[in-house]
């Protein structure tokens, strides 16, 4: 193998002794093109998505919905519309992965978990009955259009509105959703990702 010798044009190596930079502006130039390089956590996805109140994204696999659902319920505690105990409707789990999940167990255990935390305060159970039968909706009729929601839920007197749904198929998805009600704007989401035992 042959090496070969690269020499640089003397008028270069002329021109870079004359130009003899600060050594504190020289370690400020390496800091600013240190410090502009991309950094990602350990664990999570250049890719990922983040929520508009920069909740986590789907960055770790549990193993089975539990875990999952401890993650989601953990960052939604942390989140900052829940710090002030608002007034908060929970709609049921959606199941949407064409698998069987107990959604209806998940769904009682996320509400009675949030009560106990007094991290929100429940629309009480008549007054969600009485708004539905004023707006002639089936007891498990699940609202899609933002601004029907929106009404449902200022009629209620809620400000928040809690929604969570399954999605995909091994990896599945458990994503949860609050939704101001006053804007119709989505305050905190969080994708968590889980294999089914």
């Amino acid at each position: 193998m042959k090496t070969v010798n690269v020499q640089w044009p003397r008028q270069w190596t002329i021109k870079w002794k004359k130009l003899r930079l600060p050594p504190l502006l020289m370690g400020a130039l390496v800091l600013l093109l240190v410090g502009c390089a991309p950094r990602y956590q350990p664990g999570t996805s250049p890719s990922g998505t983040n929520s508009p109140a920069g909740s986590s994204s789907a960055k770790t696999m549990y193993n089975g919905i539990d875990g999952a659902m401890r993650a989601a319920v953990e960052s939604l505690l942390a989140s900052e519309p829940l710090q002030t105990a608002p007034v908060t409707l929970v709609q049921p789990i959606q199941n949407s992965s064409g698998d069987y999940f107990p959604t209806p167990r998940y769904s009682t255990q996320l509400q009675a978990g949030l009560i106990e935390s007094g991290r929100i305060t429940l629309v009480p159970e008549a007054r969600v009955q009485a708004v539905r039968a004023s707006l002639g909706l089936a007891t498990n009729q699940v609202l899609v259009d933002p601004a029907t929601i929106v009404q449902y839920g200022r009629m209620l007197g809620a400000q928040y509105q809690l929604s969570g749904k399954i999605t995909g198929q091994a990896p599945y998805q458990l994503s949860l959703q609050l939704m101001d009600l006053q804007s119709g704007v989505i305050a905190w989401q969080d994708v968590e990702r889980f294999v089914s035992r």
